[in-house]
């Protein structure tokens, strides 16, 4: 199973690529990011079963108890959301699911799939992702994540020996770090 944050996937696409726009003008380089990320996967393990997570704009339950949480950052330009909007359609083509839930954050949306589908028998779990917030939900090699390098075409593959290896922590212990050093990407004080 293939959990995608979509919306890490996209914006990383969006910064690391030319902004290239379709012969009507609509900006299209987060989408050609996208769909190569998407190709090299196909082409090289073709998942069971995928779903892309994404964002949603109203304010989630971390804002409201938090009214900081993520302040720092501007707002996505015009570009990048009509590009989001479109990645729907992107991914149906690819036959992936794509799911959303108001008040809640795509990572939410993949911790929730991880734990349900985590434990199956004949199922591996892998998060496709440029966020390193959900290496917390590694579990053995049941549950790994597909954390994106430099760009859009390098990959690291993280299951509980490589967080060990990069971290010297437990995938269980990462959120105690992050509590006590703070996350400053979301604008969170240690």
């Amino acid at each position: 199973l293939l959990l995608i944050d979509a919306n890490s996937l996209i914006h990383r696409s969006f910064h690391a690529l030319p902004p290239f726009t379709a012969p009507d003008g609509r900006p299209t380089g987060a989408l050609y990011g996208l769909a190569s990320i998407l190709l090299k996967l196909w082409r090289e393990e073709k998942p069971n079963y995928a779903a892309a997570l994404f964002d949603r704009p109203e304010p989630t339950f971390r804002k409201e108890k938090y009214e900081e949480y993520k302040a720092q950052r501007p707002p996505a330009p015009d570009t990048l959301i009509s590009q989001i909007i479109a990645s729907r359609e992107l991914f149906g083509k690819f036959g992936v699911k794509t799911l959303e839930k108001a008040g809640f954050e795509a990572d939410d949306l993949i911790a929730t799939l991880a734990e349900k589908f985590g434990g199956e028998e004949d199922l591996r779990v892998e998060i496709l992702t440029g966020d390193a917030d959900t290496l917390q939900l590694v579990r053995g090699e049941k549950v790994v994540v597909r954390a994106l390098g430099r760009g859009v075409s390098e990959s690291t593959l993280y299951d509980e020996e490589k967080i060990k290896e990069r971290y010297s922590l437990k995938p269980e212990q990462l959120i105690d770090y992050k509590a006590l050093a703070g996350d400053p990407s979301d604008n969170i004080k240690g």
